[in-house]
């Protein structure tokens, strides 16, 4: 009974660290957009013009990151049900 639990707190803590990374998969590429930017902004003196440019190209590499991460889930949702549907028909197959 307890190896049954235990690929459950595993896979509880895979999934926790992945969400985990989702969340700085997320932040790292707006807050470098936003950093750069800033600097670049400083440099050329403007007024935030790359500073909302790297921030809006970095709003939509964490989106994009986002979408690749959920589009992964779906993937390993389905392979999982399909993999659970062939073992219930080969149980039920008689031999």
């Amino acid at each position: 009974m307890s190896t049954k639990k235990e690929p459950d707190k595993k896979s509880s803590l895979l999934k926790a660290i992945s969400l985990t990374s989702l969340g700085w998969e997320m932040a790292i590429p707006i807050f470098v957009g936003v950093l750069l930017g800033s600097r670049l902004d400083r440099w050329f003196n403007t007024n935030y013009t790359f500073t909302i440019i790297l921030l809006v190209l970095g709003i939509m590499i964490a989106y994009y990151s986002l979408y690749r991460h959920i589009e992964l889930e779906m993937l390993r949702t389905k392979a999982a049900k399909q993999k659970k549907q062939e073992e219930e028909q080969r149980r039920d197959e008689p031999d």
